[in-house]
């Protein structure tokens, strides 16, 4: 009995499980990557802000961390003052 289309049974031959098998790889790598990027990037509870710096909790690595943008020109030098007067008295 002749038809049109796929019947139950003709199978769908190679091109399928091909496809499939593809489709397959594709999906558990995009999903292993995105484990180790988010593992990589919330590890140890250090997100990165201001501009790719961890954020730190001693007032210490804020201090080089507030140095380190006055050195690239990031703030201006009254700004600078402010903000390491502010570190210094927290100390």
């Amino acid at each position: 009995m002749g038809g049109y289309g796929w019947q139950y049974g003709q199978g769908g031959g190679p091109g399928w499980w091909v496809v499939m098998v593809i489709f397959m790889i594709l999906f558990w790598t995009v999903l292993v990557m995105g484990a180790v990027y988010s593992v990589r990037h919330f590890r140890d509870g250090h997100h990165h802000h201001d501009h790719g710096a961890p954020m730190r909790g001693p007032d210490g690595d804020a201090i080089e961390i507030l140095r380190s943008r006055f050195a690239k020109g990031e703030l201006d030098e009254a700004e600078f003052k402010s903000r390491l007067a502010l570190l210094q008295e927290r100390r």
